[in-house]
């Protein structure tokens, strides 16, 4: 997931940079020249980078679904493997006092 995040990201910034770059060429820096190139560069990267996007979403989804699956796996023991394990680990610590 890393990966596409970073990929990801630093495309954004890529297209936020030339777009800026090709502003400067017309208008003088300003908050105005700033917003306008952010919302140019949204714009710009929602229709080039979907794939990319659709990478990371895909990657997010399963790193999610593996988390989940450890957790239900977790909630899935017995309450009696979980006394066993609390019976044997106070068994342990009464050996070692």
């Amino acid at each position: 997931m890393h990966q596409a995040l970073i990929k990801y990201t630093v495309m954004r910034l890529a297209i936020f940079v030339v777009v800026l770059i090709v502003l400067d060429l017309f208008m003088d820096p300003s908050v105005v020249w700033i917003a306008l190139g952010a919302g140019i560069s949204l714009a710009l990267s929602y229709l080039l980078l979907s794939r990319p996007r659709e990478q990371l979403t895909e990657a997010i989804v399963e790193r999610t679904e593996k988390r989940l699956n450890a957790k239900h796996e977790g909630l899935a023991r017995s309450d009696a493997e979980i006394e066993d394990e609390a019976d044997e680990a106070a068994r342990a610590r009464g050996e070692q006092s």
